[in-house]
């Protein structure tokens, strides 16, 4: 398949390199000097230092050379940018070429979703979201994963992935899946601030017992499936980001747990990009918008804010 990849980040890069183990792949970026370099050395060190990409990945940073022959156009940037990326697509691609959404998170500005984005301006219904376990490094170093993929197309795009070490599974519940590939982001910081405090393991397990609950319940007040919680996008993705000192909305809850300094946390936030932070603002307004009170959203906020002390979760959990 002709595949065109929208962003040429840590994620973007990842999947290009083994969806290019079966597959023609384009990487766009409107970053000339990154397509550039990406063009003359097939590397990006300060992402995936001492990582080869593959050869056969083409790179450009003209929009309707990337989407030339495409059969598939993943968009794997920042869910505040796609807006204005998928307007260079508007009236250039037919509702035959599927779209794959991997961003995750919501937009700060609309508070939409990237599946609502996509669909409002491309008019198309040929949308899936493609989530899980699944950091950049991981995915480059073709580690053995598990996806989902969501929406009415993705029986036709899951034939892409090299079988021998990725497994997609499949659902229809789109709104669950794009929720909680939101929420984990969030509550991943809530779970850095317990390793702030040095909070037990024991403590930390009960926690996430508690947030993989809440999860559930807002995939179905938002309504989503209940057994969307049970897919590699759900417990899984949870587990990951929630648990992981690689994912910098643990670092974020770490570094506000340990209560550091304002500074040290303002230099973390300038230099890094926090999805949890933004999804935090816009899951408020849109509990707000459906009226429903969610205590754990509510307390998460308080303490990112500075309204109360880190240590009241450890009150959350025993509650």
């Amino acid at each position: 398949m002709n595949i065109t990849i929208l962003g040429a980040g840590a994620y973007g890069l990842a999947l290009a390199n083994i969806l290019s183990d079966k597959n023609d792949v384009t990487v766009y970026s409107i970053i000339e000097k990154e397509i550039n370099y990406l063009k003359n050395t097939y590397r990006n060190d300060k992402l995936f230092p001492n990582i080869q990409l593959s050869k056969k990945i083409c790179f450009t940073n003209n929009i309707d050379e990337a989407i030339n022959n495409t059969n598939l156009i993943i968009i794997a940037i920042p869910t505040n940018y796609i807006e204005d990326t998928i307007k260079l697509l508007k009236n250039k691609i037919n509702n035959n070429i599927h779209i794959c959404i991997a961003s995750k998170g919501i937009n700060d500005d609309t508070n939409k979703f990237a599946y609502d984005i996509v669909k409002e301006i491309l008019k198309t219904e040929n949308i899936s979201i493609l989530s899980g376990p699944s950091f950049a490094i991981d995915t480059i170093k073709k580690e053995t994963i598990i996806l989902t993929l969501a929406g009415n197309n993705s029986n036709e795009i899951k034939t892409i992935f090299p079988p021998s070490y990725i497994k997609i599974e499949t659902t229809s519940d789109i709104i669950g899946v794009e929720l909680t590939g939101t929420l984990k982001n969030i509550f991943a910081i809530a779970c850095g601030i317990l390793e702030g405090i040095n909070a037990s393991e024991s403590t930390k397990a009960s926690f996430l017992t508690k947030v993989i609950r809440e999860t559930r319940n807002l995939i179905i007040s938002f309504g989503g499936h209940n057994e969307t919680i049970f897919l590699s996008s759900g417990i899984g993705d949870i587990i990951l980001t929630c648990s992981s000192k690689k994912s910098r909305n643990f670092t974020l809850g770490y570094l506000i747990g340990q209560n550091a300094d304002k500074n040290k946390i303002t230099e973390y936030l300038n230099t890094t990009t926090v999805e949890g932070l933004d999804a935090l603002n816009s899951i408020k307004i849109l509990l707000k918008a459906k009226n429903i009170n969610n205590e754990l959203i509510n307390l998460i906020y308080d303490i990112v804010n500075s309204k109360i002390i880190p240590n009241e979760l450890l009150n959350y959990v025993i509650k």
